[in-house]
This record gives C-alpha cells, sequence and structure tokens, in this order.
C-alpha cells in the first residue's frame, strides 16, 4: 500500500494489505511492517554473539563488500569453540 524508508534510522516502514476471499466473503486487514538492516560490522557483532564468524563478505558486484555496502552476501562458518570435535 505505502512504504517509507529512513536510511539514518537504517528501517522501512511498509503498510501491507492482507486478503482472504472464501465462500463466505471477502475479508482484509492492513498491517505496519517494519524491517531493520544492519551495517556490515553490526551483522558481524550479530554472528558473533550466535557463535559464528564472518568467513567472507561480498558486495553486489561480487567482490569484497565494502565497510558502508548497503547490500552485500555473508558467509558465516561456526566459531572454533562451536566445531565439531573428532
Amino acid at each position: 500500500m505505502s512504504e517509507e524508508r529512513d536510511e539514518d534510522t537504517r528501517t522501512q516502514r511498509a503498510l501491507l494489505r492482507y486478503e482472504r476471499r472464501g465462500d463466505d466473503g471477502n475479508t482484509g486487514v492492513e498491517r505496519p511492517w517494519l524491517p531493520h538492516w544492519y551495517t556490515l560490522a553490526g551483522f558481524q557483532e550479530l554472528a558473533a554473539a550466535a557463535g559464528l564468524i564472518t568467513a567472507s563478505v561480498s558486495g553486489a558486484d561480487g567482490g569484497a563488500a565494502r565497510e558502508d555496502a548497503t547490500s552485500m552476501s555473508f558467509r558465516l562458518q561456526a566459531a572454533d569453540r562451536f566445531k565439531a570435535r573428532p
């Protein structure tokens, strides 16, 4: 229905409409959705808190992501303390 993006707070607010159609008629409801995205360093901190380490971070072009990138892919692996032992 609508969407607003705030780069400073790294949030995006969207208004979504859900509809259900059935034999007894149609119903609908509108709900706000507030996703939040993280900086490269911020996501690495979240991963570390979950026991993961960053193996690599790729930017949209496939090369190494810059610190200020807004689109990136992480390859994570278990930290040594969580790896299975033989």
